[in-house]
């Protein structure tokens, strides 16, 4: 890797990289907000910024008590508000929604004191993330290429749209500088041999960062277990020799880490965080269908919906664990969903792990890549010329995308050539920090990462200018042949060995399903296609609100079911508004003449609040095939017997097929 010989020239390069991504961003802010684009990052949820600017106080308000101009401030309908609006006296409440932004919140807040309070003030403070973040990816680039180089390629990403769309969320985007800034410090700890007061000042100073930063975006509580495991197993010098450097470190850098977390900690254990929320929402159909996942006999659930999953944890609290309903977010709630969560991965193992594969797949290929647009404006600058610059970028770079798998691995292998300890570390920074974001693959969990296929490419090239015009040292090719290899037959195994435990798991669920006892319900056929059920579901939640929910077993006619075009159930809710609507459809294998019956299982919910229903399952509606095609409905009798509630269609040859997700094909051999 590339030494900074030229200091001065590395620092003024870094500070005029932060004063031209700084202008650019606040610019681009600026401009999307002329275009009519305005700034989304969860403004309602930031009145405890509002009191602790006022000198009020980590603190909230019942809603009674909130001034007018506060309400209107938090819902974007004024821009400006002064703290004379608060009145001297009010009920002050702990802060219990979002007590992990504690220091977005006091960021925000001394901005603010700055400034005055202002939505688009927040503008400059964007830009200063962005302009952290720049420089963060100069110091990556800069370790691998020379500085022209890394300085012109962190601004390239800077300017991308990528980059300027994501300005717009501050909660999302907060989280970038920090990552970012945490990878260098690891890469540093990493790559070079250092003194032992170094190493300790190192790891300190990144566990005050990770402490820090966690209280801007919880997303960085992946960062600290994954820094402790840098330091102490992948650092310059032997284990045995430096086994008390490495402990040190890493106690030191857990340690400032704890210390300066604490408040959001406490936070967490006082009003919960959500943190399994998240990963089950990760395993909902949109996002697997993001990863380029193709669904078997089963999914999770196809709704990306804060209401679905906490209908499932809900449902999970009440029939396994025996607790009262959770409110969403609350203690109860995360131990609830965590249980829910752990008992998918046990079931499902090989589909997680093919998750993460499919996350350090889709963040290699589309990394390359400079979109043009990534939002329903104009790119920035908005100009003729800005324009057809994007446009070529975006041509050029999507050609050349589909190489940042082999671009990574191509780096795995130099890593290699140059010693078995970087060829390790590089790969579990690879595999951990591209892997890592199938916990719930949107992209505005990943948009900072795009980088590493182009750093990647950076070293291969470096490599190779390096070595041009000498022989290959054949020990060194070995080595990077014996690791490339290796890593991609260790993959291969270990998912082939967790789709053999999965086969047995989820066999085991699908026989307990089918032999689990029902009781049939009356169905009624409004019309042609649609079977209405009448279910009347056991209210299990504390007056007022109303919570219900049953697992039904649709059996289906294969005689009536017969036809040629594709057949379709949709498992249809009565809702009040369509947010609350979770209906689904489920494509559906025609049966065989003569085979045994297919059935489908299928959770259904209920869910209101005095005298109104928000949503409650209605009936199934047939496409494709008559009403007739179901036979009848039952519900299993035993809501506790099966842990696990999830949709499946179950033939009769359901043991010969797989049971287990797939990879959908590339794009080449489709």
């Amino acid at each position: 890797m590339t030494r900074f010989r030229f200091p001065l020239v590395d620092i003024t390069i870094v500070l005029a990289l932060f004063v031209v991504s700084f202008i650019v961003s606040r610019a681009a802010m600026r401009g999307y907000r002329t275009a009519g684009i305005q700034p989304s990052f969860y403004q309602g949820n930031f009145e405890p910024a509002v009191m602790m600017t006022c000198g009020r106080g980590f603190i909230s308000t019942t809603s009674q008590a909130v001034p007018k101009e506060l309400v209107d401030f938090l819902n974007l309908r004024r821009n400006d508000f002064d703290c004379a609006f608060l009145p001297a006296s009010f009920p002050r409440i702990p802060v219990t929604w979002n007590t992990t932004w504690y220091y977005l919140y006091g960021t925000t807040a001394a901005v603010w004191r700055l400034t005055g309070i202002s939505w688009t003030e927040l503008d400059s403070l964007v830009a200063v993330f962005g302009g952290v973040a720049t420089i963060a990816l100069y110091g990556l680039f800069r370790l691998v290429a020379a500085c022209w180089v890394a300085a012109a390629t962190a601004l390239l990403l800077t300017v991308s749209p990528v980059n300027l769309a994501h300005l717009m969320s501050l909660r999302d985007y907060s989280k970038a500088p920090f990552v970012l800034v945490a990878i260098f410090m690891l890469v540093v700890l990493v790559a070079r041999p250092m003194a032992f007061w170094r190493v300790l000042s190192l790891a300190g100073v990144y566990g005050v960062l990770l402490g820090f930063g966690y209280g801007i975006r919880g997303d960085l509580a992946v960062m600290a277990p994954f820094g402790v495991l840098v330091v102490l197993l992948l650092l310059p010098g032997s284990l045995k020799t430096h086994a008390i450097r490495n402990v040190m470190a890493a106690a030191l850098m857990s340690g400032l880490f704890l210390v300066v977390a604490w408040p959001v900690l406490q936070g967490l254990k006082r009003a919960g965080g959500c943190q399994f929320h998240y990963a089950l929402l990760g395993l909902t159909t949109p996002i697997t269908d993001g990863l380029g996942i193709v669904h078997p006999l089963y999914r999770f659930g196809d709704h990306f919906l804060d209401t679905f999953v906490d209908l499932k944890v809900g449902d999970y609290a009440n029939r396994i664990s025996n607790l009262p309903l959770p409110n969403l977010c609350a203690p109860a709630y995360d131990i609830a969903s965590g249980q829910l969560f752990m008992q998918m991965a046990t079931t499902f193992p090989a589909d997680l792990t093919a998750h993460a594969y499919g996350s350090v797949l889709g963040i290699l290929r589309a990394g390359l890549s400079i979109p043009a647009m990534t939002q329903p404006a104009a790119p920035f600058p908005s100009s003729v010329l800005a324009a057809m610059t994007y446009g070529l970028l975006e041509h050029v770079t999507s050609l050349v995308a589909p190489l940042g798998p082999m671009l990574a691995l191509a780096a795995i292998g130099v890593a290699w050539a140059q010693s078995v300890r970087h060829g390790v570390a590089l790969t579990v920074f690879v595999l951990f920090l591209t892997g890592y974001p199938a916990i719930e693959f949107e992209h505005r969990h990943w948009f900072h990462l795009r980088f590493i296929p182009w750093w990647a490419g950076l070293m291969v090239g470096g490599y190779l200018l390096q070595h041009r015009g000498q022989r290959w040292n054949r020990p060194a090719l070995a080595r990077a042949a014996v690791g490339v290899v290796g890593l991609l037959l260790a993959l291969a195994v270990a998912l082939a060995a967790l789709r053999l435990v999965q086969a047995r798991t989820v066999g085991s669920l699908i026989s307990r399903y089918e032999s689990e006892p029902t009781e049939e319900m009356r169905i009624e056929r409004r019309n042609e296609s649609f079977v209405r059920v009448d279910w009347q579901p056991r209210d299990y939640a504390p007056p007022p609100v109303h919570r219900g929910s049953d697992f039904l077993v649709v059996t289906l006619d294969a005689a009536q079911c017969a036809g040629a075009t594709p057949l379709a159930f949709n498992v249809k809710y009565d809702v009040d508004v369509a947010s609350h609507d979770i209906s689904i459809t489920m494509a559906v294998a025609r049966p065989d003449a003569g085979a045994a019956a297919t059935r489908l299982f299928v959770p259904v919910y209920w869910a209101g609040f005095l005298d109104q229903t928000y949503l409650k399952f209605s009936g199934i509606e047939v496409a494709g095939a008559p009403g007739t095609c179901v036979q009848h409905v039952g519900r299993v009798i035993n809501r506790a017997s099966l842990p696990l509630w999830i949709e499946a269609q179950v033939p009769a040859d359901w043991s010969s097929q797989r049971l287990y997700q797939t990879f959908r094909p590339p794009r080449l051999f489709r």
